[in-house]
């Protein structure tokens, strides 16, 4: 098909494929139909792979319903079969039932009609996999006959967590009248925490289950915290560790541990020492550059019988021609992005130097390509980590260069690899709660943009809006006796401190069920913030928000913490005016808010699509003319 694997990754061509197979969707049904859902390159690679598929007389995990599907619309006899085998069907969980589930109940229910489904609309929160919260809403149209017996009660929270949820729940339209209520007392009111940044939210956090640990207030196991992207658990687990409570991570890898941070931090290692064998056999083929395992060995076995580092070793082999010109070549070109590296890890400081590796490798340009939920979950990792980098190198100044940074993970890396105590502080996603609870629960992060996500908010409207605050009503319903929710006024995003507004979710709980406290001035911002539209570009909360360039004096020039990119063949032309469109290959397309200076000095603030404001040096930032 003489596709760049690149570009078009396998995994994007497999989840799209799976998309279609959820929907019940051949290459056929496609191809005939006039509003095509998928682009023609994916649809070609579709029909190849149906066509080998059937060749090698074999199915995918996807076929295994959508085949049983297709062999009872086809033979009404077998289907029939089955019908009468299962005459009375139950299905739990049905708000995530996806299309191709929905069309198998469809079936096999049809001649007996003795179907229950058990479910909450108010908890469907998965569509990014399939699930299709209009199944359990248009149940009664495909079953008008059907007795609905609403399960109203909560037997789990309190008073104040069940009304707290369902005041929330109930800006959705996407759901059944319902009433929730409880026979529980009403216990404590909700607590909403306003903090200064991340840190400050960690701290909140690990200090308030410190004191109530101290108090005799039951047991590491019956705290959780949830969040809602696994980026977020980065400053929790710091947190966690400074204060030494035993915690544990649920359905994820320690923020450190994870592949893309393993994978920048053996860039770094090399950075500094060209030696590390470990970290060479990580990345000389990440991203992939065409340097396979064959070749890692042969390379390991010279090595070894050179008594040469991998790095020496790769260089040698070259130089000897011990592999054919094409491999040769991609070693060389590694070789080189090696060189290039150690040689900006003296020159440039921390975070710089970090944006130089994402940009010299490609890494996060391949991710994008991806385009799906995990490679957008990895680059806000690879985010995160910035925000960690330009941290540690405000907190550490002079002494925050490449190699204090490498021992400080080494430190980390050796704590996370201890064994974790069975009584523990529980970390998670929101999607990972459901149908879990705890006796005290803290939901953190609800700003806008985050909680809910930018991606809820701006592309799909209102439905990915309802969606999100599903996710809410799940995380706060997990809470038997106490719930936490926190937000901050600035928060780290590659490196940058960004303002968004409290989450339009906290706006929704009636005031009277709210205990609210701010750790930072103004106490009233969260009821200055009561109407939660878009940040407006001369709010003069969005403007003054930009932090000022911090001017250091044994450098004789700005601290470029402040701005995120950086790329050396940019030029520093005074070409940008006011309401110019220009787009930054991580923030996306934005309008030019602000300029000052000139030349190489040139600096301009650019106000992006969700209202954030972000400044940058011309010079260093690779921003496109539009």
């Amino acid at each position: 098909l003489n596709i760049n694997d690149k570009m078009y990754p396998a995994k994007n061509f497999q989840g799209r494929i799976s998309d279609a197979k959820m929907l019940a969707l051949t290459p056929e049904d496609l191809k005939k139909n006039n509003r095509p859902m998928m682009d023609p390159k994916t649809l070609e690679v579709y029909s190849m792979y149906e066509a080998e598929m059937k060749k090698a007389n074999s199915l995918d995990f996807d076929d295994l319903l959508l085949k049983t599907y297709e062999l009872f619309r086809m033979y009404p006899d077998i289907l029939e079969g089955y019908q009468d085998k299962f005459k009375f069907i139950m299905v739990d969980e049905y708000q995530d039932t996806n299309h191709i589930q929905y069309l198998l109940v469809q079936q096999l229910a049809k001649k007996h009609r003795n179907l229950c489904v058990v479910g909450d609309e108010d908890q469907s929160i998965y569509s990014w996999r399939g699930a299709d919260i209009s199944n359990i809403l248009d149940f009664e149209k495909d079953f008008p006959e059907a007795k609905i017996v609403k399960l109203e009660e909560n037997y789990r929270s309190t008073s104040n967590i069940v009304n707290a949820a369902t005041h929330v729940i109930k800006n959705n339209t996407q759901r059944k009248d319902k009433t929730l209520f409880t026979s529980n007392p009403e216990g404590e009111l909700i607590h909403v925490r306003e903090e200064k940044n991340e840190y400050d939210e960690g701290r909140f956090v690990a200090k308030t289950v410190q004191t109530m640990m101290s108090q005799g207030e039951g047991s590491y196991n019956d705290f959780a915290v949830f969040y809602r992207t696994n980026a977020q658990s980065r400053v929790l687990e710091e947190q966690m560790r400074t204060m030494a409570i035993p915690y544990r991570l649920v359905g994820g890898v320690r923020f450190y541990e994870r592949m893309e941070i393993k994978d920048m931090l053996s860039y770094m290692k090399l950075s500094v020492n060209p030696a590390d064998d470990v970290a060479f056999k990580r990345v000389v083929n990440v991203p992939a550059r065409g340097i396979g395992k064959t070749t890692i060995d042969k390379l390991e076995d010279f090595a070894i019988e050179h008594k040469l580092s991998l790095t020496m070793a790769a260089e040698k082999a070259v130089e000897a021609r011990l592999f054919n010109a094409g491999t040769g070549g991609k070693i060389r070109r590694f070789l080189t992005l090696l060189e290039e590296l150690q040689a900006s890890a003296g020159q440039f400081r921390l975070p710089e130097f970090y944006h130089i590796i994402l940009d010299r490798t490609e890494y996060v340009t391949v991710l994008k390509a991806d385009d799906s939920p995990e490679a957008k979950a990895r680059i806000e990792n690879l985010e995160e980590l910035d925000n960690a980098i330009a941290q540690f190198a405000k907190e550490r100044g002079e002494e925050g260069h490449l190699q204090s940074f490498l021992e400080e993970m080494a430190l980390v890396s050796d704590v996370d690899s201890l064994d974790q105590e069975q009584n523990s502080v529980t970390l998670m996603t929101l999607h990972i709660s459901k149908g879990l609870e705890f006796p005290y629960v803290f939901v953190v992060g609800l700003e806008e943009n985050l909680f809910p996500s930018n991606r809820g908010v701006d592309e799909s409207g209102n439905e990915d809006v309802e969606e999100e605050r599903r996710l809410a009503y799940v995380g706060m319903t997990r809470a038997r006796q106490k719930l936490w929710l926190s937000y901050v006024r600035t928060r780290r995003v590659w490196g940058q401190e960004q303002f968004n507004p409290p989450s339009r979710f906290i706006k929704e709980i009636p005031q009277q069920l709210i205990d609210f406290k701010s750790a930072v001035e103004a106490p009233n911002f969260l009821s200055r913030h009561r109407s939660l539209g878009p940040v407006d570009a001369d709010d003069d909360m969005a403007i003054n928000f930009v932090s000022k360039p911090k001017f250091r004096q044994n450098s004789g020039g700005f601290d470029s913490q402040d701005f995120p990119d950086y790329d050396e063949s940019a030029g520093g032309g005074n070409s940008f005016s006011k309401g110019m469109r220009v787009r930054h290959p991580t923030f996306g397309a934005g309008s030019v808010f602000a300029t000052e200076g000139e030349g190489d000095g040139l600096k301009v603030s650019v106000m992006f699509a969700d209202n954030t404001i972000k400044k940058f040096i011309v010079k260093y930032a690779r921003l496109e003319r539009l």
